[in-house]
């Protein structure tokens, strides 16, 4: 396709603005200056209404999903949209101009495809707050559905994905005051899956293990006393990576151990062992002393050929293995992660994976849409993702499949680039749903985060005057491995100055 000249009199949002373009027209270049095709966006305002209009220049064809709206005027094909402004302060009032502009040009160019995305003109990575929006105001789950419909045109599959997700995170979703949680990164795998953009590094010979454990539970002590003295109380822990089972399990050990002492309390800990070739049985004898409840068993398929393409060292059988391993020492809750649309995959592929985790019958299964980030060695490759109606019937049968197999949806997050722009959703039998995977996604608890690229994230609530928007705050850690061993105390007082502005 032409690039896309994209002219807005808001060029604050014109990456939100690129996004809707890229949502409905596909992958594309989008420029502010130059494109065969060009789509122009003003704002204006009158008292307490927004008004929008996006008119479209260019060979793209006419008649489709949403033509129904737009008109033609001079040559152009041209859609206005009127709304109300804002409500709660200056967050909310930029939030309902975004919204509006976003709109005004998914409705202009949604009359140019046959087919309008399943989640509509929603490019955000966290949808389930729109639901939650809509019973904040009075609406019903059902209203809201139909809200959601008739707004952002998200369709009835998922709509109904929201309303069960809402239910199962029911009794599960917010906190007590001054609870938080805690993440703490392992930044090491033993080789780097081709679609990985974490900040994470090969194992190779080990040498920067003790090192990083050194300054990962120094960043810890740090803020422990913070943390104390302002009472905050552990919700959640999570130990993620890369692979923490990557490293030796003294050293693994040391950081589950550092992290109970300082921030005791937990009602869970996940400890994402990931690499089933990274777990043996000293490993899971270290967790389960260390009263570890929750373990996560990656997969990402059980096909070999498509495992030896994407990077990873281990086999099906490995994955076998180490789920029986993990069975037979205790563990209670495991959870399986898949992912659909990886390379060379298709959907009889990505449903007899989930067909075989199944019938082992673990606690938990995440299905992720293959999302190609700018990192990631399938980008370096240029990687051609699978076509959005084979990666939605994908995610639609691994659905089906689990939902029959009595798990249901409890969580869901979306990215950019991902297959089909579809979403990740975690599933869990009843009463397996992770406490730390909803704080997370729904961002209802703040986070310490340590570690290597971790990034914490606080929440303020808004003042009884109205002085102030409710707002999350955040501070990231370094990225390079080597360099946040040698600023671990920065990175420590990073988070100690966001907590106590």
């Amino acid at each position: 396709m032409n690039a896309v000249r994209l002219e807005t009199n808001t060029p604050q949002f014109q990456n939100d603005l690129a996004d809707v373009v890229r949502l409905l027209l596909g992958p594309c270049e989008v420029r502010p200056d130059a494109g065969g095709i060009v789509l122009r966006h003003t704002h204006a305002q009158e008292g307490e209404t927004l008004l929008e209009r996006c008119t479209l220049e260019g060979d793209l064809p006419r008649g489709g999903a949403l033509s129904r709206l737009c008109r033609e005027e001079g040559g152009l094909l041209v859609r206005e949209v009127r709304a109300a402004a804002g409500e709660g302060g200056p967050l909310a009032e930029k939030r309902a101009v975004k919204r509006a502009a976003k709109t005004c040009l998914f409705e202009l160019l949604g009359a140019t495809v046959e087919k309008l995305p399943p989640w509509g003109s929603l490019t955000g990575i966290r949808p389930t707050r729109l639901l939650y929006e809509a019973l904040e105001k009075g609406m019903t789950v059902e209203e809201g559905r139909s809200w959601l419909r008739d707004t952002f045109y998200v369709s009835e599959s998922r709509t109904g994905l929201l309303a069960e997700i809402l239910a199962m995170q029911e009794g599960l979703i917010g906190r007590e005051p001054k609870e938080f949680d805690l993440y703490a990164g392992i930044p090491f795998c033993r080789t780097r899956c081709t679609y990985c953009s974490f900040a994470a590094g090969e194992l190779g010979d080990g040498r920067r293990v003790v090192p990083y454990v050194d300054a990962l539970i120094r960043e810890m002590e740090l803020c422990a006393e913070m943390a104390r003295e302002r009472g905050l109380r552990l919700r959640a822990g999570y130990i993620g990576g890369g692979t923490p089972t990557a490293i030796a399990p003294e050293q693994l050990r040391r950081v589950i151990e550092a992290a109970q002492r300082l921030y005791p309390g937990a009602r869970e800990w996940t400890v994402e062992a990931g690499r089933p070739d990274t777990i043996d049985r000293a490993q899971l004898a270290m967790l389960r002393e260390m009263g570890i409840g929750r373990i996560c068993v990656n997969p990402q398929t059980f096909h070999d050929e498509t495992l030896r393409r994407v990077g990873r060292a281990h086999t099906s059988e490995d994955t076998l293995r180490a789920f029986a391993l993990a069975r037979e020492m205790g563990f209670g809750h495991i959870n399986m992660d898949f992912i659909a649309a990886l390379p060379g995959e298709g959907r009889e592929d990505l449903v007899s994976s989930i067909r075989q985790a199944v019938a082992l019958a673990p606690e938990s299964i995440t299905v992720h849409a293959l999302a190609i980030k700018h990192s990631s060695k399938l980008n370096e490759q240029r990687y051609r993702q699978s076509s959005p109606e084979e990666a939605q019937r994908m995610v639609e049968e691994a659905r089906a499949l689990l939902e029959g197999a009595g798990y249901r949806p409890y969580y869901l997050y979306r990215q950019k680039y991902m297959a089909g722009n579809l979403e990740n959703v975690g599933y869990a039998k009843p009463g397996c749903a992770c406490l730390y995977n909803i704080d997370n996604m729904e961002e209802t608890a703040p986070v310490l985060a340590f570690g290597a690229g971790a990034i914490s994230k606080w929440l303020f609530p808004g003042r009884d005057d109205g002085g102030r928007d409710e707002r999350i705050e955040r501070a990231p850690n370094v990225r390079n491995i080597d360099e946040y061993i040698a600023r671990a105390e920065e990175m420590a007082q990073r988070k100690i100055a966001l907590v106590t502005q």
